[in-house]
């Protein structure tokens, strides 16, 4: 199984705005949150706790995105995350993705698309699961077996008939 998240770039502060640092290359997180939180209710203040199991980093990557820019996306690779909530070791309480320095001296700001002001569903955040059934695997299995075998008993016929 896989699990990625993948979070469509709106935009990010550049070199040209004062006080305000580019930033391209900056690590973002994102973390398990530890405890249950309102969409509505969240501010600066009262943040939801979060944990570092799981956890997972990306740069920011150049460009700017936009309403109308390049369709610019960061992912996250949260497979340990998703494993760990499908078995319990960790509360599924959603997500929070953080500036892996936000305290820097400089000041930086990077904002994705969320739901609730986006055209369409093509600017949705998305956690892509990809994941096989166990039958299916073994039909893979099975099949890899037979080609190989049937590529080795070709192998040595055309050994055999070249010997010859």
């Amino acid at each position: 199984m896989s699990a990625i998240l993948n979070l469509r770039l709106w935009v990010k502060t550049s070199p040209n705005q004062s006080q305000l640092g580019d930033p391209t290359g900056r690590l973002y997180g994102v973390y398990a949150l530890t405890g249950p939180w309102s969409d509505w209710g969240i501010n600066w203040a009262n943040q939801p706790a979060w944990t570092n199991q799981d956890s997972a980093v990306s740069p920011v990557p150049p460009g700017q995105g936009g309403w109308y820019g390049p369709i610019i996306w960061m992912q996250w690779d949260l497979t340990g995350m998703v494993k760990d909530w499908q078995s319990g070791a960790l509360p599924d309480y959603g997500i929070v993705v953080k500036d892996t320095q936000e305290n820097a001296s400089l000041l930086y700001s990077t904002q994705f698309f969320t739901i609730h002001q986006v055209p369409d569903q093509t600017y949705y955040p998305r956690l892509v699961i990809t994941y096989l059934y166990p039958e299916e695997l073994y039909g893979i299995i099975i099949v890899i077996v037979a080609e190989t075998t049937i590529i080795i008993t070709l192998f040595r016929k055309a050994k055999r008939l070249s010997n010859h």
